[in-house]
């Protein structure tokens, strides 16, 4: 049986904005059962859907069907993505913040959101998705179209540059600091501030910093179970543990306990951790 996950790395100038292209492909005849849980990270996933439908769910929600290609678009809940019968699904998982360089419009307009391939892109995407279904089982050849379809699309200005230094900033301070302070630091305006995030990433600068302080909490909590969650709250710069509580179930649709240890140490520090799982299998993947 051949590897159903398949991943691609994308050209060099655009690995700051996409991280890779996978493929999700079964053999012939072949029919499987697969669940995907994908928590709250700020990215957003471009999805051409070549075969049989998938079912989308929002945590805690009525599922949704859909049977043509889309862009999953940042979210500020958590989903599962179900996958049965035949299935040949193609796929852009874009860095936090990457998908704007292509858009042409403020990202805010899509957050939350999954509007089909054409709104977004044009008819040049649906161009693209016939050309992918031709090549549906070498990645190789999905990479060099996706490649020229994003290369092709892609505008930077200055602004974006400003949002990407502030954004990693805010990264790599674990979402601890204060607006004000980022505010000062990189010599913008609070309200400039929030513009530059709505355009480019979708979310205000606030809730972007709980966003990464919950995804450090979540990379903690699977890769050390010995670790509290009174420790991890504290490490994560949480208030209390209610408020750790409050967004873990908000961005996850479950309580901190069920995630102890569920990951190995040598996870990459940049992994958003989400859970896959054949379901026929019956166990963690």
């Amino acid at each position: 049986m051949k590897r159903m996950y398949t991943l691609a790395v994308p050209h060099t100038d655009l690995l700051p904005f996409i991280e890779h292209y996978w493929s999700v492909s079964t053999n012939p005849g072949e029919v499987v059962d697969l669940s995907v849980n994908v928590y709250v990270d700020a990215r957003a996933d471009l999805v051409f859907n070549l075969d049989d439908p998938y079912v989308r769910r929002v945590i805690g929600r009525r599922p949704v069907t859909y049977s043509v290609s889309n862009l999953d678009a940042q979210r500020n809940v958590p989903i599962t993505i179900f996958q049965r019968g035949s299935v040949a699904t193609s796929g852009v998982r874009f860095r936090t913040g990457g998908l704007s360089p292509f858009l042409r419009e403020p990202a805010s307009r899509y957050t939350n959101k999954t509007p089909g391939i054409a709104e977004v892109f044009g008819d040049a995407a649906l161009r693209l998705e016939k050309a992918l279904s031709e090549c549906r089982s070498d990645i190789h050849s999905q990479k060099e179209l996706l490649d020229t379809f994003f290369l092709d699309r892609m505008e930077i200005d200055s602004s974006y540059a400003v949002f990407n230094r502030i954004k990693t900033d805010i990264e790599h301070d674990d979402g601890r600091r204060l607006v004000e302070e980022i505010c000062h630091a990189a010599g913008v305006s609070p309200r400039s501030l929030g513009r530059l995030f709505g355009r480019f990433l979708g979310f205000s600068p606030k809730y972007f910093e709980r966003i990464v302080r919950f995804q450090k909490a979540l990379r903690i909590l699977m890769s050390d179970a010995t670790m509290t969650l009174a420790s991890v709250s504290a490490d994560c710069g949480y208030f209390d543990q209610s408020h750790f509580v409050k967004d873990f179930r908000r961005f996850t649709g479950g309580v901190p306990r069920g995630y102890k240890g569920y990951y190995p140490p040598a996870i990459p520090t940049d992994f958003a951790p989400n859970v896959v799982r054949f379901l026929q299998d019956g166990g963690k993947r």
